[in-house]
């Protein structure tokens, strides 16, 4: 999983402590900002976590059922998190076709295609390709449908990601055919998370982020159970073995509800621009969870693809002049 989907412009004025921290103490202060990329950091490792642990989870338990265990507990916690922090937001029914776009894209549809992607192919692949090519797929999908537009850079850092991912999938010049079909299931994960990304906008600015995600868990998990009855999971859940279960509460607790609270607290101290630019951590803890927890081995395809997905997602990261225009009056005010 990479970043949670959070505008720029909404970014949250209230810490889990419940006090309002005001932009000018966030740029002044340094110990608040020492403390916002302490918690990114420690929310790129939790990220990073996400792939070793579905992969180890997916050998014993199928995954749907890996999925919807994961998100009923996630849902839970989080909206224990949610009812003690406060300020929840009721959809209303013209909200409905909203929440289960968000429940769909983000959770149902990305972990269905990560988990099954994961069957197939090295962790690390996933690691690298999923948080590498789901902000491209957002600029594409921002651009038609927000009218967003797409600089040169931008556009160059789209053309490196998608040269980075023929770089992971052909390490040697041949295509492994497992690992070349989970590397399309990631990338049409990525794309759902493009998707949601998106969505992820509206329903910040209508919700707040913490409602938004409690309802994309909701609604996904409830849209996973379904498909994880249906693929008999649960007798194999029961019997799954001590690493699998140990996998799916990592992804449950740490790789979903510990990595949005961190992200949401350090977008508090520091705004959403140089929160998001932490993204880039999550492959590199992904691929260093994959390497040390299943031992899977890092050839010079793999590195080098990594390196130009990398770049091109930092190029796609940057702010367009259009958007460094309009923050201009804005900074001038503060």
């Amino acid at each position: 999983m990479v970043v949670p989907a959070m505008s720029r412009d909404q970014v949250p004025g209230h810490g889990w402590l419940g006090h309002r921290r005001s932009r000018g103490l966030v740029g002044s202060d340094m110990s608040e900002r020492r403390t916002a990329y302490l918690l990114l950091f420690a929310m790129a490792v939790c990220f990073g976590g996400t792939w070793p642990a579905g992969k180890l989870a997916v050998e014993n338990v199928t995954p749907f059922t890996v999925a919807a265990t994961r998100f009923t507990l996630a849902t839970l916690l989080l909206a224990f998190w949610a009812s003690r922090r406060g300020g929840l937001v009721r959809p209303r029914r013209r909200d409905l076709p909203l929440v289960l776009a968000l429940g769909a894209t983000a959770v149902a549809g990305y972990n269905a295609l990560f988990l099954y992607g994961l069957e197939l192919a090295p962790a690390s692949d996933g690691a690298i390709i999923v948080p590498g090519l789901a902000p491209v797929f957002s600029m594409l999908i921002a651009w038609p449908v927000l009218g967003e537009r797409i600089g040169g850079g931008r556009m160059a850092g789209l053309l490196l990601a998608f040269a980075g991912v023929a770089a992971v999938i052909q390490p040697s010049g041949g295509v492994d055919r497992d690992r070349a079909l989970g590397a399309t299931l990631f990338v049409a994960g990525a794309a759902c998370w493009g998707i949601y990304s998106v969505l992820g906008k509206s329903a910040t600015a209508r919700f707040g982020a913490v409602t938004a995600t409690l309802y994309a868990t909701a609604t996904g998990a409830l849209m996973l159970i379904p498909f994880s009855i249906g693929e008999s999971g649960w007798s194999k859940l029961a019997d799954g073995d001590a690493a699998a279960l140990v996998s799916i509460f990592y992804l449950a607790v740490f790789g979903t509800v510990l990595a949005f609270v961190l992200f949401y607290e350090g977008v508090s101290r520091i705004g959403a621009s140089r929160a998001t630019a932490f993204a880039l951590l999550v492959p590199i803890f992904g691929v260093l969870g994959s390497v040390l927890v299943l031992g899977e081995s890092i050839g010079a395809g793999t590195l080098v693809g990594g390196t130009v997905i990398l770049v091109g997602l930092w190029l796609v990261q940057q702010p367009s002049q259009e958007r460094k225009t309009a923050a201009e009056p804005r900074l001038a005010a503060d």
